[in-house]
């Protein structure tokens, strides 16, 4: 079974005192929707996974002035033959800084406080990242 190492970013802003997440909007293709999610990526061989979180947050919603806080939660699944082996970090944006969406990866994204955005995310393993 191939392996795929992947990181998660829980990403999060401060609006006029209230701490808000950054959702994206993805595909779900199998089953044919839309749903909110954390942004999530690959790590490329040769690439450690605080550069490859940074990689993805700047390739998926155009973000650079980030700062990683720390791994909040891992987690593994098998999909379609891969073992997904996923880490999530807690990443500070800047609420500065505009989003700049990847169009052929994202359809969209908000900013929610956390109670919300528990509610609006569908895989588990994501909500408990964003929890923890």
């Amino acid at each position: 079974m191939r392996i795929r190492r992947a990181v998660q970013a829980v990403i999060f802003c401060n609006f006029n005192g209230e701490e808000r997440f950054l959702l994206v909007k993805k595909q779900d293709f199998s089953a044919r929707r839309y749903r909110w999610r954390l942004l999530k990526g690959g790590v490329k061989t040769g690439e450690s996974e605080i550069e490859a979180l940074k990689r993805e947050i700047f390739e998926e919603v155009g973000l650079e002035d980030v700062q990683v806080l720390g791994k909040v939660y891992s987690y593994q699944f098998t999909f379609k033959n891969v073992r997904h082996m996923v880490s999530s970090y807690k990443v500070k944006a800047n609420q500065g800084e505009h989003i700049r969406l990847q169009i052929s990866e994202v359809a969209g994204y908000t900013w929610v406080p956390k109670e919300k955005a528990i509610r609006m995310l569908h895989w588990k393993n994501e909500i408990k990242a964003l929890a923890a």
